[in-house]
Parts: C-alpha cells; structure tokens; sequence
C-alpha cells in the first residue's frame, strides 16, 4: 500500500511539474518596467512598451492590461498599436494630471480587450503602449514603475 501511495504522489508531482511552464506568462506576454522614462508631446506616438502573444489560427480575443505609477502635468490619452498601426482606445484610456508634479506619482490600471476584428492575426501579434497630450506639446508625463501584459482569452 505504501508503495502505491508513493508511486502516485511521484506520478501526481510530475504532471503538475508539467503543467506549471504552461501557466506562467512567457517574457514575451509581460513587460514590468523599474526605472522613469518621460515623454512630451501631443497624442499620438508610441511609449515605447510593448507585449507579443502567439495567436491561433482561429483568432480569439485578448487581454492587454496596463498598470502604471506616473506623474503628470496635463492630461493624457494611453492606448495601443496592434502590430505597428494606428494608436487605438479599446476601452478606458485617460490619464490625469498629478497634484504635484514633482514629487507625487498616482497610479493607473487600464485594460483592453482587443477583438478578431480589430485587426488581430494568426501568429504572432506585438501591442506598443501608445498616447501623448490631450492639450499641447509642452506636456510632459513620467512613468514610472509599470507593467504591460496581454493574454490570449479561452
């Protein structure tokens, strides 16, 4: 009996040791940036950030979700470029001034669900984190710690 039970719990450890690769994001599907990086200017060009993910080849939805420590002097619009187009809002996309630009950061979460037709492709799809100034050129916004991720939907 001993010798059964052993034989499982080797046999369950190894399936689950199997599994867990599956579970975690590729460094492809997840950005986490740890230093400032400032930008100026009008809306829209790109941040710079950007998260792949392998699509099937019947395509399904995805995630892309953006959370971020930033200071700002004027409001911003955030979105995303799907394979090097157009900046698009698929969803929340504004950015706040901060009391004090000089020494407060605020946070944000934005999530995006990006459809088939949104332009999606089988294979591999790259989303770059995208906006600028709702106001003037003159505006600046810092990010600072943040974290760009995308997931393919089941």
């Amino acid at each position: 009996m001993k010798t059964k039970i052993q034989l499982f719990l080797v046999v369950a450890g190894m399936m689950l040791a199997a599994k867990l690769p599956a579970l975690a994001a590729s460094t492809n599907e997840l950005l986490r940036v740890q230093k400032n990086a400032s930008f100026q200017g009008a809306c829209c060009f790109s941040w710079l950030e950007k998260v792949s993910v392998n699509e099937p080849a019947a395509v399904v939805p995805v995630v892309v979700t953006w959370s971020a420590d930033y200071q700002s002097n004027g409001y911003f619009y955030a979105g995303i470029s799907l394979n090097g187009g157009v900046c698009q809002f698929y969803g929340s996309l504004l950015l706040v001034p901060t009391s004090s630009f000089d020494n407060f950061f605020d946070q944000q979460s934005m999530q995006w669900v990006i459809e088939p037709g949104d332009g999606l492709i089988p294979g591999k799809n790259t989303f770059t984190l995208c906006g600028g100034s709702i106001i003037s050129d003159t505006v600046v916004i810092t990010l600072g710690y943040n974290t760009l991720a995308v997931r393919v939907s089941k």
